[in-house]
């Protein structure tokens, strides 16, 4: 059994990342800014603003669930939260699973383009993009035990939980049909495999559904 903190556990991810890890027999403290929305009976709650956080709030965790998504507006904070976690984690042995995006992921293994590269700028959704691929960079410089999880392309918050996909390094994986698809049900179950298995740490990865 593992100590699980979930950081946002009232969103979409964060909230099936939670409901699985509890699926596994683990402790889970939700940390949420406001627990009327918690949806998951789970082992713990901690009501506090990310920006709020401490060392001390943080510590005693195997495992810590970034789940957070920045307001419209606001994208920004992906770096600020990163900068946060990374002082308040400093000489922490708890690991931070990072809840990303796909525009980090390179194209190929030539690694000279990333998704967001190609993406076009006008699109309204472009600032989030641009700025969780900042973060990721934030991550990876960083000396924190850190796993950056960035989803495939399209992140399908419908789909069905299935169980058949692949864990790949920093490319943006495919499957044979050319889609670059994953469910938000088939993450959390991987984000609880890698914090069962102990894989993945000081890495970014992504994942597609076969």
């Amino acid at each position: 059994m593992k100590k699980i903190a979930v950081i946002a556990a009232t969103g979409k991810a964060g909230s099936l990342i939670a409901q699985k890890a509890l699926s596994h027999s683990h402790e889970v403290t939700a940390i949420v800014r406001n627990k009327e929305r918690l949806k998951n009976q789970v082992t713990a709650v901690l009501e506090k603003d990310i920006f709020a956080l401490t060392a001390e709030d943080l510590s005693g965790f195997d495992a810590i669930v970034l789940a957070h998504r920045a307001p419209a507006g606001q994208e920004e904070d992906y770096s600020k939260v990163a900068e946060k976690m990374i002082k308040i984690l400093d000489g922490s042995e708890s690991r931070l699973i990072i809840v990303g995006g796909a525009s980090s992921l390179y194209l190929d293994e030539n690694r000279d383009q990333r998704l967001l590269d190609v993406t076009p700028t006008d699109l309204p959704y472009y600032p989030t993009l641009l700025e969780m691929a900042k973060a990721s960079l934030i991550y990876e410089s960083s000396k924190l035990n850190f796993t950056f999880f960035s989803p495939a392309e399209f992140f399908d918050p419908e789909g069905l939980e299935t169980n058949d996909y692949t864990i790949t390094g920093d490319v943006l994986g495919h499957n044979k049909a050319g889609k670059s698809r994953i469910s938000y049900a088939d993450y959390a179950e991987a984000v609880v495999k890698m914090i069962e298995d102990g894989k993945y740490q000081q890495e970014h990865i992504g994942i597609y559904e076969n």
